[in-house]
């Protein structure tokens, strides 16, 4: 359970995740266990190909989940969950297979502005050891102006 200050944080990532017009939202997973800069190394080379698919920039939000076993639940080990935007928008199923192909599952849908999604990319924020990583945001406009900078700081 979230304190007000983490309960505030995650909403506030969530309201600026939400500036955007996403295309998608992912999880992908591994197909084995994998050390970190391995599991990196499978991002960056999905985002450069999503870049060569669709002839265009890519903006993503990726935040890394990983939840340790405990008494009422067991380990998953490293994931992502990322809202992706495209110049030239590509079909769910080629994203998808592009992650396969290499890496492991994927499940990639349509993005639902209502779906709470950006919330979702958010949930990890308020803990020290949270991993996330954002990249071309700078070349979308978002939906409502411009989103306040001070919460990435």
């Amino acid at each position: 359970m979230y304190s007000v200050n983490q309960s505030s944080l995650v909403s506030a990532y969530g309201q600026f995740f939400s500036a955007w017009p996403w295309d998608h939202y992912a999880t992908l997973t591994f197909a084995r266990q994998l050390s970190e800069s391995t599991c990196l190394r499978h991002w960056d080379n999905f985002i450069n190909s999503l870049g060569r698919l669709t002839h265009g920039r890519v903006a993503w939000v990726r935040a890394d989940e990983r939840r340790w076993s405990g008494l009422a639940s067991s380990e998953i080990p490293l994931h992502y969950h990322a809202l992706l935007k495209y110049q030239h928008v590509p079909a769910t199923e080629g994203v998808a297979g592009l992650w396969k192909v290499r890496s492991g599952d994927a499940k990639v849908e349509l993005y639902d502005p209502g779906g709470g999604a950006a919330w979702y990319i958010a949930k990890m924020f308020p803990y020290g050891d949270a991993r996330y990583d954002m990249g071309g945001l700078e070349h979308f406009a978002p939906l409502r102006g411009e989103p306040q900078r001070t919460l990435l700081q």
